[in-house]
């Protein structure tokens, strides 16, 4: 169904730029034979090949010719998104007819308003040329096949992909399209028209909404072409092309930004993964077997949905033996940006010690604390938890137990035995009770059996 569907819709697409599908044999017809498509007849090759060829000779486009180019495939893009959205634009589908190019195979392409969250059979498009959204199956739209044409007319002016190196697996192209800033035209091809490098940099936007929102759009630039005969016309094409630079310039922003955020989002859910499969699962176990044995009403309960966390970089969840006693597990996932300290300022002359505020991971022994947090029940006792860096992808849990150092005590600061620091308060404890210090820690390498042992003890008191 899908097949007729989608191949009726590319029956009625009719233009100068796009191949004309002449039949469609949907397979009723003649039982005997499998479904099958005439269509129009391209006798020069496809665009890839003549990229390749300019490619060889080093010889670029001149402006005139590139603005023509690229109205061709604008108006056949046109043509094909007034009712589908190709989604597999790469220059191996744009064909040549004698001198005229023409975009191909949107047989088998999404109608437009269709939103998927598979892959089909006409797969999701081909990996250097998809578009940021395309890679997470979001509803298809125009804007899928504008990013995708753009890196065309980008291969077409600078006869260089926009992304350097170019991937060689599905994974690196992902984290191209996602998080890289294109390389600049202009370095490439220093004689190219700043109207075209604008027109291209919006099209690769990797925003779909500061992209053109149609082509209607990028026809109407295409054809206002600039001669740069007067003096007037050169002054403007130099504020175009530092426009253009200032447009570069916050796309690699935004790509470091977005660069950065997926490193944290894939640190989070790492150490969320190792707080499930350590900490999660044993209490799991430990209510489920306390349940299996309790026959009474008021069952043990484990509250906790990882899934579901106010703050990023936060876990908790909470451990009911008996009505009235919990057990309480608050742990931060330590980031950079959220531990800041002051640092000496080293000068020349003295006028005074100075400080500066810099951001910081802190550490145990060396080792970049990954994650730390604490266990406490309804007395107020209890006991830290650190995930500390063990140099491979997954980091080691401790135990820390806390007690009052008595030689150095005073009555204000003593606190009921054992105790957790609040999180606040660990990045500072953890290294001065690694001295002597108010209070003295034991860090105890984990494991499930003395963790239990720990848990039972503070739900039961």
């Amino acid at each position: 169904m899908a097949f007729k569907n989608e191949i009726q819709a590319a029956l009625k697409v009719r233009g100068n730029n796009v191949i004309h599908y002449e039949y469609v044999h949907s397979g009723e017809e003649y039982p005997e034979l499998p479904p099958y498509v005439i269509m129009e007849y391209a006798d020069n090759g496809t665009l890839r090949e003549v990229i390749e060829q300019r490619k060889k000779i080093k010889t670029f486009y001149s402006t005139e010719e590139l603005f023509g180019i690229f109205r061709q495939l604008a108006n056949g893009m046109n043509d094909i998104n007034s009712l589908l959205v190709h989604r597999d634009i790469k220059p191996e589908n744009i064909l040549l007819c004698g001198s005229v190019l023409k975009i191909s195979d949107f047989g088998l392409s999404k109608v437009a308003v269709e939103k998927t969250r598979t892959i089909t059979f006409k797969g999701s498009g081909t990996p250097l040329y998809m578009s940021p959204e395309a890679w997470d199956f979001s509803k298809n739209t125009i804007q899928m096949d504008i990013y995708s044409m753009g890196i065309i007319f980008y291969e077409l002016a600078a006869l260089e992909y926009p992304y350097s190196p170019l991937p060689r697996t599905q994974e690196e192209a992902k984290d191209l399209h996602l998080y890289s800033a294109i390389q600049n035209l202009s370095n490439f091809n220093h004689k190219l028209d700043p109207k075209i490098v604008s027109i291209i940099n919006r099209m690769l936007e990797k925003v779909p909404k500061k992209r053109f929102k149609s082509w209607t759009e990028i026809i109407q630039s295409l054809e206002q072409t600039s001669d740069l005969d007067s003096s007037l016309d050169n002054v403007v094409a130099m504020a175009v092309a530092t426009k253009n630079s200032y447009d570069l310039q916050r796309q690699r922003q935004e790509s470091e930004l977005r660069k950065k955020e997926k490193q944290k989002d894939d640190f989070c859910k790492l150490v969320r993964s190792q707080f499930d499969n350590t900490i999660i699962s044993i209490l799991q176990k430990y209510v489920d077997k306390m349940n299996m044995g309790y026959a009474g009403v008021d069952k043990a309960q484990l509250r906790y949905n990882g899934d579901i966390i106010s703050r990023q970089n936060f876990i908790s969840c909470k451990l009911v033996a008996l009505k009235g006693k919990y057990v309480d597990i608050n742990i931060e996932i330590v980031l950079k940006e959220n531990h800041v300290r002051k640092v000496p300022i080293d000068r020349f002359w003295n006028d005074g010690q100075q400080y500066r505020q810099e951001e910081y991971i802190p550490q145990y022994r060396g080792k970049n604390i990954m994650a730390f947090g604490e266990i406490s029940n309804s007395k107020g006792l209890g006991y830290n938890l650190l995930l500390v860096d063990s140099g491979e992808i997954y980091g080691d849990w401790l135990i820390m137990e806390n007690k009052n150092n008595l030689s150095h005590m005073s009555q204000e600061k003593y606190r009921n035995e054992p105790f957790a620091f609040d999180i606040e308060e660990l990045p500072y404890e953890i290294e001065r009770v690694q001295g002597t210090h108010l209070y003295t820690s034991d860090f105890k390498e984990y494991s499930d059996d003395k963790f239990i042992g720990i848990i039972n003890m503070l739900a039961l008191m």
